[in-house]
């Protein structure tokens, strides 16, 4: 699988003023490779995730995936690629408070082609890897910070996607739950898989070879994996 962002330009506009969130950003991301996504804050890191990930259409460029142009996408096809081709991952989890652990992975499942039969497999084998199968009836408002984000992390591999879009995942956890997020997100990783992993310290989360993309006021630059 292969995603390609052409001379990609995102500007909001407001009452007072313009901003030129991403600039003529030209790049791709190809199976079995890792990228970290780093720049200060409003650099335009997570307006590029929500463009990869069909979040944000507002661009002007062309977003090819596997040469499949996602601007002439119907609003049905483009719900499939963010249910199934698409896992998000992100800082502040998402999740619904008030539903059990069980419920809230299951709701991708609701949206799939998965027979009802067979949610109850998925959801137990995906919890069983991020070490949630005791309290899948627990409320997620019961649970901590570092369980939550792994019920989140669940949620967003229930469907095996291809593509994992991760903004500041580990932000606000402490070190024994950063390692743990890190290595239920490098361990589902193949070379059948894109992992984009936007992050303000490269350091702390980069594991093995990843490419490097800065984001500097909305221009993006690369160095090679290391």
């Amino acid at each position: 699988m292969k995603l390609t962002l052409e001379n990609i330009n995102r500007v909001y506009t407001t009452e007072d003023q313009s901003v030129h969130a991403l600039k003529s950003c030209t790049i791709e991301f190809n199976s079995g490779s890792q990228y970290m996504i780093v720049g200060h804050s409003g650099s335009g890191k997570s307006t590029l995730l929500n463009i990869l990930g069909l979040l944000d259409t507002g661009y002007s460029g062309n977003y090819f995936i596997d040469n499949v142009s996602m601007r002439k996408l119907t609003h049905q096809q483009k719900a499939y690629y963010r249910n199934k081709v698409f896992g998000y991952i992100f800082q502040e989890y998402a999740l619904v408070e008030y539903e059990t652990v069980y419920n809230n992975v299951q709701i991708p499942l609701l949206y799939s082609s998965v027979p009802t039969s067979q949610h109850g497999h998925y959801i137990d084998e995906i919890l069983q890897k991020v070490g949630l199968i005791d309290v899948k009836n627990k409320l997620v408002r019961y649970l901590s910070g570092g369980q939550r984000q792994r019920v989140a992390i669940a949620r967003s591999l229930v469907n095996k996607p291809s593509i994992i879009l991760a903004d500041e995942p580990t932000g606000s956890l402490d070190d024994k739950n950063r390692a743990i997020i890190l290595d239920i997100l490098y361990d589902y990783m193949d070379e059948t898989k894109i992992l984009c992993f936007v992050t303000h310290d490269l350091e702390k989360n980069r594991r093995g070879i990843q490419h490097v993309i800065y984001i500097n006021d909305g221009e993006l630059s690369t160095i090679d994996g290391t």
